[in-house]
């Protein structure tokens, strides 16, 4: 039988990297869990032991010392190893600085230092600012023109945002921009700007605002487009969400 103890964590809505759930599980052999679908950036450590995670269509086995990572309206299921099943810590969270988690792969190395065993919101927001750091700092310190892309995004999300505005700004070609972006962050620079977009929304529809209010303080004028782009992200309407 699995041995599972989740802690529910304040809200505390920090702006960065913010807390919501955390837990940790001893899974009995073969235990799975999903097909399940998130609202927040999810990440599994595992202590010891094996498994599989499945995801779009792959299966990615993970071993101890590695992690799983979970994205918001990505579908996924994992189960533990009949012989050697896993043991795991896990965080979920949301934040400005969440939509970089789509950068990595879905299965990664990292130390147990930053998954510890600990309750407090604030001790966790910290130690997911380490892993950030982690994880991205040499990356992000190499791309500047990417880092004031999404800067930028992040700033006038709610605003009318085109990329050939943001390349005149940087004074570069458009088109150089666009494969530039891509190349490393794995999406478009109008890929981002939606997933930023929608991942506000869904902070502003968890803390009461309505449908209409979310899409406008998102920056979509067309409540109906909103609804579809949200759908198509998150697997549910904006009103079953709320």
């Amino acid at each position: 039988m699995s041995q599972k103890q989740t802690r529910f964590l304040t809200n505390r809505n920090l702006s960065d990297l913010n807390p919501l759930i955390a837990g940790e599980e001893f899974c009995a052999p073969g235990h799975s869990f999903g097909p399940a679908v998130r609202a927040y950036t999810l990440l599994h450590y595992v202590i010891s032991g094996k498994g599989v995670f499945y995801t779009d269509g792959h299966a990615y086995p993970v071993t101890a010392g590695q992690v799983f990572c979970i994205l918001p309206g990505q579908v996924t299921t994992y189960t533990a190893d009949e012989n050697d099943p896993w043991h795991y810590r896990w965080i979920g969270f949301d934040g400005k600085l969440s939509a970089d988690f789509f950068r990595l792969p879905p299965v990664f190395d990292c130390p147990e230092q930053f998954f510890p065993a600990e309750e407090s919101e604030y001790r966790l927001a910290a130690s997911l600012l380490e892993l950030y750091g982690h994880l991205f700092a040499g990356e992000r310190g190499g791309n500047p023109h990417v880092l004031r892309v999404e800067n930028y995004i992040r700033a006038q999300y709610m605003q009318p945002v085109k990329v050939e505005g943001i390349a005149r700004a940087l004074n570069l070609d458009r088109r150089y921009l666009s494969r530039l972006f891509k190349a490393h962050t794995g999406c478009t620079v109008q890929e981002f700007l939606i997933r930023v977009r929608l991942e506000a929304a869904a902070g502003h529809l968890r803390r009461g605002a309505s449908v209409t209010e979310s899409a406008a303080l998102c920056g979509y004028e067309d409540v109906a487009n909103f609804s579809k782009m949200f759908k198509r992200h998150y697997g549910i309407s904006p009103t079953d969400y709320k």
